[in-house]
């Protein structure tokens, strides 16, 4: 079966549009009032998108902080085991990988 969401959606943004265009031909006001309407609307749209989004940035934040603070936590208590492990496996294969058999006391 095909999928054809992309063209539902097609269809509804050209039908959405055709709709906002016959509003606006067909409105009582005349143009001036008009314009002067859609450009209080824009403007009020700007406004109210940009003190969403600067909510949204400072969410982000503080969570990106909260992890990064948790991930330095972890890393206080132990959780970095990673390196010990392979700092004492270098040093055994060093010694033979030379030819000599020193063994460290």
């Amino acid at each position: 079966m095909k999928d054809n969401s992309g063209k539902v959606m097609l269809a509804l943004l050209a039908g959405a549009s055709a709709g906002v265009i016959a509003g606006l031909l067909m409105a009582p006001d005349t143009g001036e009032q008009t314009r002067t309407g859609i450009k209080k609307w824009a403007n009020k749209l700007s406004k109210d998108l940009e003190k969403n989004l600067q909510t949204g940035l400072d969410e982000i934040k503080n969570m990106s902080s909260e992890a990064m603070n948790k991930m330095g936590g972890a890393n206080k208590n132990g959780g970095n085991t990673g390196g010990n492990a392979s700092s004492s496996s270098t040093g055994s294969t060093g010694s033979s990988a030379g030819g000599s058999n020193v063994t460290n006391v």
